[in-house]
């Protein structure tokens, strides 16, 4: 095995990766000395400085301590020189794990790491789509999993730009499902009940125009969640996909995939979908155009009524509701 860094620095803000560091690095040393003892400083104490001199202080019997300093930005002049004097003469006895988010403040302590010789572990907050669902591929294939294109689509689609959900998502999939590749109905399965999943299978039957498979999901949906949710996050996701849709329609012809993808804000791989959806609709743009007033009507139907006196009861909601899908997905 190889010997963990004797000062490990994670960059950047992203949660979760930071979070990985620090088990690692930790784990590190523990296999080093499972003895060793582990020291927390918070950075914006008053008495900083003095708990980092006296966590890095030499002792007689040479006692292994991992000193984590979680935002070292966030140190005071005093506790900035302190640390920097133990990166400059660092005890045998001393291991250093450290968090920075990146950016101008406290740049002195990343140089003042990377002069120590510190491993330096690029934690930069992922960015939306392709950056993130690349991420999550790699998770599964070092899980030595696999899962589909559509289905990483339904996991991305369903819990948005949240990646500690992610993550545990993804580590829950390839817990719980024995087969390979995990499939588009494993990932919906396992968010069984959760409104913001089913009502993204609502709007994908709505613009493939599969009324069938609209109106069975939406009245899946009601015995799975919460009513008071359920026509809100139908419509929000109904309208959600519509504006991806026309987003996709409005490039210019010989757009790659990978323009689509980026100007249209999808993973790259939901593009031949969306696609397929706008081939089903562009002769009957004039019905596209109603969808969207329709849409609009009933987000105010469902968060309480538009107007004096026109609040609706549960029932006349998913009346309302119900109507709506059957009709936006109908091929007549």
């Amino acid at each position: 095995m190889t010997q963990p860094a004797r000062v490990t620095l994670a960059l950047g803000a992203e949660t979760v990766l930071v979070d990985r560091v620090l088990r690692a690095a930790w784990s590190g040393v523990l296999s080093e000395d499972s003895s060793a003892q582990r020291v927390e400083v918070q950075p914006g104490d008053e008495d900083a400085a003095e708990a980092i001199s006296q966590a890095c202080a030499p002792t007689l019997f040479g006692d292994q301590v991992a000193v984590v300093i979680r935002g070292i930005d966030e140190l005071g002049d005093e506790g900035a020189d302190a640390l920097k004097s133990v990166l400059a003469d660092q005890p045998d006895n001393v291991w250093l794990i450290l968090t920075h988010p990146g950016g101008v403040k406290g740049k002195g302590m990343i140089d003042a790491a990377k002069a120590a010789g510190a491993e330096i572990v690029e934690c930069k907050e992922l960015k939306k789509g392709k950056t993130t669902t690349d991420f999550l591929v790699k998770e599964f294939t070092k899980g030595k999993r696999k899962i589909t294109s559509d289905a990483l689509t339904v996991l991305y689609d369903s819990v948005g730009q949240d990646l500690p959900m992610l993550v545990a998502a993804t580590s829950q999939l390839m817990s719980d499902v024995e087969h390979d590749p995990i499939g588009v109905e494993d990932v919906r399965q396992y968010f069984d009940g959760i409104a913001e999943v089913a009502g993204f299978a609502i709007s994908d039957a709505v613009w493939d125009r599969r009324g069938v498979d609209a109106v069975r999901s939406l009245r899946q949906m009601t015995l799975t969640t919460d009513h008071a949710r359920v026509g809100v996050t139908a419509v929000m996701a109904i309208a959600s996909g519509l504006r991806s849709i026309v987003r996709v329609a409005a490039m210019p012809p010989g757009a790659s995939d990978q323009d689509i993808a980026r100007q249209a804000g999808v993973p790259p791989w939901k593009v031949t979908m969306l696609k397929r959806q706008w081939s089903k609709w562009s002769g009957d743009q004039r019905r596209v155009a109603r969808a969207a007033v329709e849409l609009a009507e009933a987000d105010g139907a469902m968060k309480g009524g538009v107007g004096a006196g026109t609040s609706l009861d549960a029932e006349q909601k998913m009346f309302v509701l119900e109507s709506m899908v059957a009709r936006l997905a109908r091929r007549d």
